[in-house]
């Protein structure tokens, strides 16, 4: 906005020397015949006074696939999967969005569309002081690739910060859930004797997160072009939250074995896993918006350093590139 602000304080100069009835001179007629006919910066004032509304088309490449927007979601993730993301969406003028997007990546033996999302939004943005998102997405899972798609199926999530603040005060928050059945074929030999059957896998998972943050953005414009525009904003984040995960398994042999009266097999099959409310991480995130013209380009990097002690790892790097075109 530094180029806006200097060019609003010029055209206002050049009001105030009208009213005195003072003559402009050569110079001063050309700098504001060339700012008029520049169309970053009438798109810059049209923006800022009246909001259009705009579609949007993307293609990302990521390692994230728990969470569409909350990344401390995703940093909780075992393994790192290379993911391709396609995505349209729509932004309305008033605020309303939504972006439909599909996931593609190769497993072990197979490889495709695994899951698709749906995502409607809505956008604060008419106050002076503060700036907030709503968000809510649903994860439609491809059928074959339930073991592979993300737990995670129904996600509300939220921000707020200050805008004056040269330094951005701000906090998220998200809860996140889902539950998925999935059917394995076990081959295996019990007591000497070969079995072939069916284990049926439900699992169940909820996540409440919270997060404050300070961040501030960089903005640089006519960089390479007088169309083009850069945005860096590093992102400081103290994370909390709590986590519950279920996991049992039914098959004849599991079925067997609970009902006999030996204790140690009632709870055979079944994991429960819950971690109270508290301070879970520090993270870092560094999100790059290069703008020319109608086209975008964006990665960004999260880091994520996991606080309580813990025999997983304890440093996880999200990361993403997305091409976007807006029309």
């Amino acid at each position: 906005m530094l180029k806006l602000t200097w060019s609003l304080i010029f055209l206002f100069l050049i009001y105030i020397a009208e009213a005195q009835e003072k003559p402009l001179t050569e110079s001063e007629k050309a700098a504001l015949d060339s700012m008029l006919n520049d169309d970053m910066f009438m798109d810059m004032m049209n923006t800022a006074l009246n909001p259009k509304s705009y579609f949007l088309v993307s293609a990302g490449i990521g390692n994230s696939y728990f969470s569409i927007r909350n990344r401390q979601v995703n940093a909780m993730q075992l393994e790192s999967k290379l993911v391709l993301t396609p995505s349209a969406a729509y932004y309305h003028k008033s605020g309303f969005g939504i972006i439909a997007s599909a996931f593609h990546a190769a497993f072990e033996s197979k490889s495709g569309f695994y899951q698709f999302s749906a995502s409607p939004s809505y956008s604060f943005t008419k106050s002076k002081k503060v700036k907030s998102v709503i968000s809510y997405t649903h994860i439609f899972t491809r059928s074959g690739f339930e073991r592979y798609a993300s737990p995670v199926k129904n996600e509300l999530y939220g921000n707020i910060y200050l805008k004056k603040p040269w330094l951005q005060p701000g906090v998220s928050i998200g809860f996140s859930g889902g539950r998925e059945t999935d059917y394995r074929k076990v081959d295996t030999v019990l007591n000497g004797i070969r079995r072939v059957f069916t284990d049926t896998v439900k699992s169940r998972i909820s996540i409440f997160s919270i997060n404050a943050f300070v961040q501030h953005s960089f903005e640089f414009y006519e960089l390479l072009s007088k169309k083009d525009g850069l945005a860096i904003t590093p992102q400081l984040m103290l994370n909390a939250g709590s986590q519950r995960y279920r996991e049992t398994h039914q098959n004849p042999f599991l079925t067997r074995l609970q009902s006999t009266n030996i204790t140690r097999f009632k709870n055979l099959g079944r994991l429960n896993e819950t971690s109270t409310f508290n301070i879970q991480s520090v993270g870092l995130n560094l999100n790059v918006n290069y703008m020319v013209g109608k086209f975008g380009f964006e990665p960004q990097a999260y880091l994520d350093y996991y606080i309580p002690s813990t025999t997983d790892k304890k440093f996880t790097v999200v990361c993403s590139f997305v091409v976007s075109y807006n029309f």
